[in-house]
């Protein structure tokens, strides 16, 4: 196999794919560490779309891919190349990934056998040993597309929601993000059984029927999601591959990420949300974050913060008798009954920082001071109305 192609097209692709390569471990297959390089040359028909392509104004198509697999998550990035060689190789793959980023600013000439990658640019040379090819699995294809969502607003939406997955293995479907597809919006939903994150975004549907549910684990949705790219859509694929596996796939500017689906019984969100709020909080978002920051730099398992809601303020405290102690009055828009409710701190911290706009709602189901302490509250932003919510449990007098 041999191509050349541009340094930082080269450094882009492979950081990317490396983000997905597994790190080695005992016992794991070691060919799986590696990026696949699958370089070919263009037929004529292919020539052919591509001439046309360049008259449009647009571009040929890619001639190599760069692709990563850890057995539940596959990653393919096409890449721009001028191949005279064709050929498939496995490189190690945060190494391939470092050795191209440090490249001098010059074209990168990339030669390779069954047994070794030589790689060359300007005056750098690097050999290094290849992984074996014909291990490699089989990574699996795009699932079937359902439709397209706004770039900016999908990753606005999973920023908000994902903070709110568990982290506890044990229990994997509560560590994924619900995707609920509809043909009226997509909705996001996370919870760790102390909190719930539900947000609904517009979309554009391509197929007749698309209601469906996905659980896609929540830590590479938000990694996906964080990725910096110039494309305006997502393209989103669900469906199952020939063995049988329910896959859920996300494609931007070609870039396909492929994860297998999570399996498990999802909680029954929609009844742990209040229809109303009978008590409501208006507050500063800003302030009464840097607040909570401030507060709960003494707050502890034994003594979180605590807010005491009063006319026009609420203060935040923590700490106890025998120790530090802090506590900071924030105004806001109240005009109910003292309420005194216990928080984790970094939980409410997670739900402010996902409110859009300069003010956060706090609603209480229930006017009753004493009831309302011991029931979810759901914050959102004030323009935010049913688009966000985000359910926070306050933790019972005597227990953290």
């Amino acid at each position: 196999m041999r191509f050349s192609v541009e340094r930082d097209v080269l450094a882009d692709a492979t950081g990317w794919a490396a983000r997905y390569v597994p790190k080695p471990t005992a016992g794991a297959q070691q060919v799986l560490t590696g990026l696949l390089l699958e370089a070919t040359m263009p037929t004529p028909d292919q020539d052919q779309a591509g001439d046309q392509a360049q008259a449009r104004g647009g571009a040929p198509g890619p001639a190599l891919t760069v692709s990563a697999f850890d057995s539940e998550v596959a990653a393919r990035a096409p890449v721009e190349a001028v191949v005279t060689e064709p050929g498939r190789v496995v490189v190690p793959g945060r190494l391939l990934a470092d050795v191209v980023r440090n490249l001098p600013d010059a074209p990168v000439v990339v030669e390779a056998t069954e047994t070794r990658v030589i790689i060359e640019c300007g005056a750098a040379r690097f050999r290094i040993p290849a992984l074996a090819v014909e291990d490699y699995p089989v990574l699996p294809a795009f699932p079937p597309p359902v439709g397209e969502v706004d770039t900016l607003g999908f990753a606005a939406a999973v920023a908000q929601v994902a903070p709110a997955a568990g982290r506890d293995d044990a229990l994997p479907v509560l560590t994924a993000v619900r995707l609920e597809i509809a043909r009226g919006g997509l909705t996001m939903v996370a919870t760790d059984r102390y909190r719930l994150a539900v947000r609904t975004i517009p979309w554009q549907p391509t197929v007749d029927d698309p209601d469906a549910v996905a659980h896609v684990p929540a830590r590479l949705l938000a990694d996906v999601a964080k990725l910096p790219t110039t494309a305006s859509r997502v393209m989103l694929g669900m469906g199952v591959d020939e063995a049988g596996v329910p896959r859920f796939g996300l494609s931007v500017n070609g870039r396909q990420t492929i994860v297998r689906l999570l399996e498990g019984s999802f909680p029954n969100y929609r009844r742990l949300l209040p229809e109303t709020s009978e008590l409501t909080v208006t507050a500063p978002t800003a302030v009464l974050a840097a607040a909570v920051r401030r507060v709960a730099l003494v707050a502890t398992r034994t003594a979180p913060l605590r807010f005491t809601f009063s006319a026009g303020q609420v203060v935040a405290e923590a700490g106890d008798g025998g120790g530090a102690q802090a506590s900071e009055l924030v105004p806001v828009e109240y005009d109910g009954p003292e309420l005194s409710v216990l928080f984790n701190p970094a939980f409410l911290l997670d739900g402010l920082a996902a409110v859009e706009g300069d003010e956060a709602i706090i609603g209480f189901a229930t006017a009753d001071p004493e009831i309302a302490s011991s029931k979810p509250a759901v914050l959102t932003g004030k323009d935010d109305g049913e688009d966000y919510r985000y359910l926070l449990m306050p933790i019972r007098t005597g227990t953290a």
